[in-house]
């Protein structure tokens, strides 16, 4: 483990997911598991599967935006599943030069809400996001990609922000200037507001982040999973945005609030480029589905935390089976 002004830079982590069928809820017969998998993440270093109980089936490939790994038994008696995974969690942080990304060019704003709107008509569709791996090389197809995140109106997102009509109108001029002034200032609402969930905002900081960007022209991305907190695993997740010359950086506007919350503002301003390894993702894209598919409908259709059961006849509910997280950092 690796760590500066105390924040972890790089870990090794082994982490494990146990779910058992409650008792009221279990029967003999085939059952079919899916455990959550650590996802490709730019930093993270996938080593591999140390146990698994009983011998899974399959785990999903590691681009996979919703990886998980699955089990196909027939019980007898209700025995738990379980599964250890063993990475390396190295990001690379950076300190973003907000005049910096003012004067370069950013390719990602090219795609605009203009083109999103005039794709929607043509095809006569809500495509309401756009998100791809390079901002410079996103297409139509992706606008369609990601529909748990709702995106709103620019003068919803200034509304949210706000900012008024002037003061909006000064980010979209030409598309190189005010980039990084338009970052920072999402950055600091969403780290600072009182209440993850301002009128009109879907929960959670992050996913907040991610809204108004996009609205605004950013490109940004979501990714979830957990943090390792006090040694104990809890769900938790971030957000990566596209600001040139840097690329993809990593934002944590959760993270940031905390620390601003204990009066931290130089671990606050960390989390504006860079987030700490203590980190377990799961999933880089809200609802997206698993592999192999369900029969039927998931107990969580947007995150993938806790995994999914299913019997032949129906899928079990959140409340008829338990799962445990715990984490070791080496």
């Amino acid at each position: 483990m690796r760590k500066e002004n105390g924040i972890v830079l790089r870990a090794d982590i082994e982490c494990t997911f146990t779910l058992k069928i409650r008792e009221s809820s279990f029967k003999p017969g085939r059952v079919r598991v899916h455990l959550p998998a650590p996802i490709n993440a730019e930093w993270l270093y996938m080593g591999q599967v140390l146990t698994a109980s009983p011998t899974f089936r399959m785990i999903s490939i590691e681009d996979h935006p919703m990886r998980s790994i699955w089990f196909d038994e027939v019980l007898t008696e209700n025995a738990p599943f379980t599964v250890t995974y063993a990475f390396e969690s190295a990001p690379d942080p950076v300190t973003p030069d907000t005049e910096l990304i003012n004067g370069t060019s950013q390719p990602g704003r090219a795609i605009g809400p203009a083109l999103i709107r005039k794709y929607e008509e043509n095809n006569h569709c809500d495509c309401t996001t756009y998100t791809g791996p390079l901002a410079d090389k996103v297409t139509v197809m992706d606008l369609a990609s990601e529909t748990f995140i709702k995106v709103p109106s620019r003068e919803e997102a200034a509304g949210i922000l706000g900012l008024t009509g002037g003061e909006l109108a000064k980010f979209f001029g030409k598309r190189k200037e005010n980039t990084g002034d338009l970052i920072n200032l999402v950055f600091r609402f969403c780290a600072n507001h009182t209440s993850a969930e301002p009128s009109g905002a879907e929960s959670g900081r992050n996913i907040l982040l991610v809204r108004l960007l996009r609205a605004l022209g950013v490109p940004a991305r979501w990714q979830g999973g957990f943090r390792i907190v006090d040694g104990a695993a809890v769900p938790a997740d971030w957000a990566l945005v596209n600001a040139a010359p840097y690329g993809w950086i990593y934002v944590d506007a959760q993270a940031a609030h905390e620390a601003f919350e204990a009066g931290n503002p130089e671990l606050a301003g960390f989390y504006f480029g860079g987030i700490d390894a203590l980190r377990i993702p799961t999933a880089s894209k809200l609802g997206a589905g698993l592999y192999p598919a369900r029969d039927y409908k998931r107990s969580d259709e947007k995150y993938n935390l806790y995994g999914e059961v299913e019997y032949e006849e129906r899928g079990l509910g959140a409340d008829e089976f338990t799962t445990s997280v715990t984490a070791k950092v080496l």
